[in-house]
Formats: C-alpha cells, sequence, structure tokens
C-alpha cells in the first residue's frame, strides 16, 4: 500500500511542480515585459526634459505605478519560488519512500525463514 501512495504523491507533485514552473515563466516575461516599458518611460521623461510639464508628471506617475507592480510581481516571484522548493523537497521525500517501497517489495530472505 505504502508503494501506491508514494507513486500517487509522486505523480500528484510533478503536476504541482509542472505548473509552478509555469507560473514562474509567466511572471518573469510579465517582469521584462514591464522592465522595458519602465525603460521606454524613463527615456521619454528624459526626452523632453522639462520636468514642471504635465506630460513629464503623467510619465512619472505612471512610472511609479508600474514600478509598484514590479514589486508585487517580485513577491509573487518569491512566493512561488518558496513552494517550488518545497514541492521539490517532498518529491526528495516521495522518491525516497518509493525506493525504499520497492526494496521492501523486491528483497526476499536469502536464509529461508
Amino acid at each position: 500500500m505504502g508503494f501506491l501512495i508514494a507513486f500517487s504523491r509522486k505523480m500528484y507533485l510533478t503536476s504541482y511542480i509542472n505548473k509552478l514552473e509555469s507560473k514562474l515563466n509567466d511572471i518573469t516575461t510579465q517582469k521584462l515585459n514591464l522592465t522595458d516599458t519602465i525603460s521606454q518611460l524613463t527615456s521619454q521623461i528624459s526626452d523632453i526634459g522639462n520636468t514642471d510639464s504635465p506630460a513629464v508628471k503623467q510619465l512619472e506617475a505612471r512610472k511609479v505605478e508600474l514600478e509598484n507592480l514590479d514589486k508585487h510581481l517580485e513577491m509573487r516571484m518569491q512566493k512561488v519560488q518558496t513552494q517550488l522548493q518545497a514541492a521539490n523537497t517532498e518529491l526528495q521525500s516521495a522518491d525516497q519512500m518509493l525506493q525504499q517501497n520497492l526494496q521492501r517489495s523486491f528483497s526476499y530472505n536469502a536464509g529461508g525463514g
């Protein structure tokens, strides 16, 4: 019975890890796009030059908004990375349990007892 539990747990964890890795990739892509947009805004602000201009103030406000979103994405990324580490640790444990059950199932007493 332990073998089936360990095997099922391993399958579940593998699926869960794949979902977390996909989430991490999505967040990374969002952060890269956001960084590019922030860079473009910074360039536009420096091109205008006049810090009192309403256009500059609007661009700076948008930049601050995007920087806050970037911080939020960074926190989400850290949370997903923590979940991924925990799932990988649990997967290693399930692998060990599976190996122990396999060894126990296929070992025999050579002494004939």
